[in-house]
C-alpha cells in the first residue's frame, strides 16, 4: 500500500464529502494503491451519503469509524497523507508527491497551496489568506510513515482539525527535510463563514498552548509571525466584529492575549504588524469591548482611505470637468441613445398595457374587480380571511388575492381560485382595471408590481383613481402616525375592530369619521369554535432600533438577552416539563433573520418561522400569549385567553401607548424575568383562564363578538364603492 489518505469527515465538508470522494478515486497513482480512513463525525448526513459510507467500507483499502483515535503503526501505508474533502485537486496530485518522496527520501513533500475562496466582499483576496495564514506552511503534504512515528509515538492520537494544525507546525519546528512541489494546485471550497473563524481561532489557541513558541530560533519566529498574521487577519473582519457573539469575541482576545505574550516588539514591527499596536495594546489591558470598536474604525478608516486613493487616481487621469473631456463629448450620442431607448421601450410597455386594460374591461361586462393582499408572500392575515369569505360566499364577484408565486401559503389560496401572481403580467393589468385595492396593511406598500417606483411613475394618474382599504394588520394599540398617517397613505376607508380603536384612527392617524367603519377584524370570524392545547405562544414585536444593525449588535441587545434568558430559566423549564406544555417561539417578521440565536435544544420548545408556520393556526391553538407590545394580545383578549406582556424596556421601544385602549386592559404587565415566570406559574396553575377583568374587558373594548365581521367588511365596502 503506497498512500495511508486519512480524511474527517465533518459538517463543515458533508456538502462536498461526494466531490471530495471522487477526487480521491480519479487520481493517477490508483484508488486501489491507497488506503482511506474515514472517520466520521458527521451527524447530518443525506441518505444518499450513507449509503456510500456503507458501500466504501465493504471495499479492503477503506475503513470507516466513528472514533477519532488513530494509531499511526497500524496505518499500511508507507507515506500519510489527511486530506479535506472541501478540496479539489488535480488528478495527478498523489502520484507526483509519491513520486518526490521515492525520489528525494525526505521526511515530508508539501504541495504549494493557491487557494480559491467563495468569500464575502469583506474577505480580502487569496493572496492574503496564504500569505498570513497557517495553510501557508501545511500545504498538502504526503508525510513518510517513520517521520509521523517520530512526532506520535506509539501512543493513539486523537485526529482533530486541531491535531492537523499541530502535526503541520511540528512538522516546520523539528528538523525534518521536506520538498516543495510547486506544480500542484488545490482548490480549498469552504465559505468564510462564523465556523470558519471560530475554528480558525480555536486551532492557534490549540497550537499556542501545545507548541513550545518562546524559543527564539528562526524557524520557531517564522511560525509565530505566520499565526500571529493570521489571527490579526480574522479579528480585522466584519465577520468577526458584526457576527460574532461577545462570548465568542471574548474567546478570540483570550486566545491573542496568551499569543502576544510569545511575540516580541521586535517581531510585530519588523513584519509589518505595527499598525495593530493600538489593538494589541487594548487587549493586553483586556479592553475588549474598546478592541472591538478599535477594529471597526480602523477598518473604516481604511476603506475611505482607498476609495480616496481610488478616485484621486481616476481624477488625475481624468480632467474635472467631464463634460468638457474628448470622451465625454464622444459617447454623448451613446448615452442621448441609451436614455432615448428605455424611454420609448417604456412607452410602448406602458401604451400596451393601458390597450390592453382598455380592451379587457369591457371582456368583464365593467364589474367592479377588487385586488386583495397582505404581504407578498402571506395569506394569513385579515386579507386573506376577507378574500376566503368573498370566494365562499359570492363566488361570482370579481374579488382577485395577490400573492407570489413562492409563498408557503400559496396552497391556501389556489384553492379559493382568482389567484394574481405577484409582478406578473396580469398583476400588472388588473392593477389597471381594478376599480378597489384591499389589503391588510396599504395596497401600495405591499401589493404594487415590482419595480414599484418604475410602476408608480408609468401610471401614477389610473392608480390615484382607484378607492383604497386598508383591512388592518392587527387592532391598533400604539400611535402609529409615522406609519399610517392620513397625509402619507391616504386610504379611503380603515376598518376597525371598535369605538375605542375608531377613536384612536381618528386622534393619531387623522382620518374623518365617515373614513373609518368599525365592522370587526376580518382574522377575528376564525377566532371562534376553538379547541387550545397546553400550549404557551411567545411572540415579541419587532423593535425600530434593532431592525438594521448586524448581528453583534444584536446579541449585545436586551431585547435578545431578555427573550434567550427567559427560554433558558431553569424555573420555567422544570415548570414546562412538569406539566408537558409545549413552547411556540415566534418572532415578528422584520427580526426573523436573527432567530437561530435564540434557539436552545428542548424538547418542548419549537422555534419557528414564517416559512414554517402560521399565525392564525397558532393564535387559536395557544393558551396563553407571552407577547411584549404586540397587536396581537388583542386577538387573544377577543378569545378571552390570558396575556403577559413583558415589558422590559418600557423607555426604549417605539410602541407609544394610546389612552383609548391601554396595554393593562389586555392582560398582566411585567417588567422582569422572576416576575413573568412567576405570572406565567400562576396562569398555568389557573388551567390557563384569563382573570375576570380581562373577560370584561373583551366585552366591552370589541363591538362585535360574532363570526359576521368579513361579512360586514364586504357590505360597507359594496356601500362605499357602489
Amino acid at each position: 500500500m503506497k498512500v495511508s489518505v486519512v480524511t474527517l469527515l465533518q459538517e463543515s465538508n458533508i456538502e462536498n464529502f461526494n466531490s471530495g470522494l471522487e477526487v480521491l478515486k480519479k487520481q493517477t497513482l490508483g484508488f486501489d494503491n491507497m488506503e482511506l480512513i474515514v472517520i466520521d463525525q458527521a451527524e447530518s448526513k443525506s441518505e444518499e451519503q450513507i449509503i456510500e459510507l456503507a458501500q466504501l467500507a465493504k471495499k479492503a483499502n477503506v475503513c470507516v469509524q466513528h472514533d477519532n483515535s488513530l494509531k499511526v503503526e497500524e496505518l499500511r501505508g508507507k507515506y500519510i497523507s489527511f486530506f479535506d474533502f472541501n478540496y479539489s485537486t488535480s488528478p495527478h496530485l498523489y502520484k507526483n508527491l509519491c513520486r518526490e518522496m521515492d525520489k528525494h527520501s525526505v521526511d515530508f513533500v508539501s504541495a504549494n497551496l493557491i487557494t480559491s475562496i467563495r468569500e464575502d466582499r469583506n474577505l480580502a483576496g487569496a493572496e492574503e489568506v496564504i500569505g498570513a495564514g497557517v495553510n501557508a506552511m501545511a500545504g498538502l503534504k504526503l508525510i513518510n510513515k517513520e517521520s509521523l512515528l517520530k512526532i506520535a509515538g506509539e501512543n493513539k492520537i486523537e485526529v482533530s482539525d486541531s491535531f492537523i494544525e499541530l502535526l503541520n507546525i511540528n512538522f516546520y519546528l523539528r528538523p525534518f527535510t521536506f520538498k516543495y512541489v510547486n506544480k500542484q494546485f488545490y482548490r480549498n471550497k469552504f465559505t468564510f463563514n462564523e465556523s470558519y473563524v471560530n475554528n480558525s481561532i480555536s486551532h492557534i489557541g490549540y497550537i499556542a498552548e501545545h507548541v513550545d513558541l518562546s524559543a527564539s530560533e528562526k524557524s520557531v519566529s517564522l511560525v509565530k509571525v505566520q499565526l500571529l498574521k493570521h489571527l490579526t487577519f480574522l479579528l480585522d473582519k466584519n465577520m468577526f466584529t458584526d457576527n460574532l457573539s461577545e462570548e465568542e469575541q471574548a474567546a478570540a482576545y483570550d486566545v491573542l492575549r496568551n499569543f502576544l505574550g510569545f511575540v516580541s516588539k521586535k517581531e510585530i514591527q519588523s513584519n509589518d504588524l505595527d499598525g495593530y499596536t493600538p489593538l494589541f495594546n487594548m487587549v493586553n489591558k483586556k479592553l475588549d469591548e474598546e478592541a472591538t470598536h478599535y477594529i471597526k474604525l480602523l477598518r473604516s478608516k481604511r476603506h475611505w482611505y482607498e476609495q480616496t486613493n481610488k478616485y484621486k487616481q481616476y481624477f488625475e487621469k481624468n480632467p474635472y470637468d467631464l463634460e468638457e473631456s474628448l470622451s465625454w463629448k464622444l459617447t454623448k450620442p451613446l448615452r442621448l441613445f441609451s436614455k432615448w431607448s428605455v424611454e420609448v421601450k417604456q412607452w410602448f410597455y406602458k401604451v400596451f398595457l393601458l390597450t390592453l386594460a382598455a380592451i379587457w374591461k369591457p371582456l368583464t361586462f365593467n364589474r367592479k374587480i377588487w385586488l386583495v393582499g397582505e404581504r407578498e408572500d402571506q395569506a394569513e392575515d385579515n386579507g386573506y380571511f376577507f378574500f376566503k369569505h368573498c370566494r365562499e360566499n359570492y363566488p361570482k364577484e370579481k374579488v382577485y388575492y395577490i400573492i407570489s408565486k413562492d409563498s408557503p401559503h400559496l396552497y391556501k389560496v389556489k384553492k379559493l381560485g382568482n389567484v394574481i401572481y405577484h409582478s406578473s403580467l396580469k398583476h400588472k393589468l388588473y392593477m389597471l382595471v381594478a376599480d378597489t385595492y384591499i389589503s391588510a396593511w396599504t395596497f401600495d406598500e405591499c401589493s404594487y408590481p415590482a419595480p414599484k417606483k418604475q410602476f408608480i411613475e408609468m401610471f401614477g394618474k389610473q392608480l390615484a383613481k382607484k378607492f383604497t382599504i386598508c383591512l388592518q394588520h392587527g387592532v391598533i394599540i400604539h400611535n402609529i402616525s409615522p406609519y399610517l398617517h392620513k397625509d402619507r397613505y391616504n386610504q379611503n376607508l380603515i376598518i376597525s375592530s371598535s369605538e375605542y380603536e375608531k377613536k384612536i384612527i381618528q386622534n393619531t392617524l387623522g382620518y374623518s369619521d365617515q373614513e373609518v367603519a368599525v365592522t370587526g377584524l376580518a382574522r377575528f370570524d376564525n377566532l371562534h369554535e376553538l379547541s387550545p392545547r397546553k400550549q404557551i405562544l411567545i411572540m415579541p414585536t419587532w423593535r425600530r432600533h434593532l431592525f438594521k444593525i448586524n448581528k453583534s449588535s444584536f446579541l449585545r441587545s436586551d431585547y435578545y438577552k431578555a427573550y434567550r434568558n427567559l427560554i433558558s430559566n431553569k424555573e420555567f423549564l422544570a415548570m414546562i416539563e412538569r406539566h408537558n406544555i409545549s413552547v411556540k417561539f415566534y418572532i415578528h417578521n422584520q427580526m426573523q433573520k436573527f432567530m437561530d440565536n435564540f434557539v436552545v435544544e428542548h424538547p418542548n420548545i419549537e422555534f419557528l418561522v414564517k416559512s414554517t408556520a402560521t399565525v392564525s393556526e397558532l393564535l387559536k391553538e395557544s393558551s396563553l400569549l407571552i407577547t411584549d407590545y404586540s397587536s396581537v394580545s388583542s386577538d387573544f383578549l377577543y378569545m378571552n385567553k390570558p396575556v403577559v406582556m413583558y415589558q422590559f424596556d418600557p423607555h426604549n421601544n417605539h410602541h407609544a401607548p394610546v389612552k383609548e385602549i391601554q396595554y393593562s386592559n389586555l392582560g398582566s404587565i411585567v417588567s422582569n424575568e422572576d416576575e413573568l415566570v412567576q405570572t406565567v406559574q400562576r396562569i398555568v396553575e389557573n388551567d390557563f383562564k384569563a382573570d375576570r377583568q380581562y373577560v370584561k374587558n373583551s366585552q366591552r373594548i370589541f363591538k362585535y363578538k360574532d363570526q359576521n365581521n368579513c361579512q360586514r367588511i364586504y357590505e360597507v365596502i359594496k356601500q362605499k364603492t357602489s
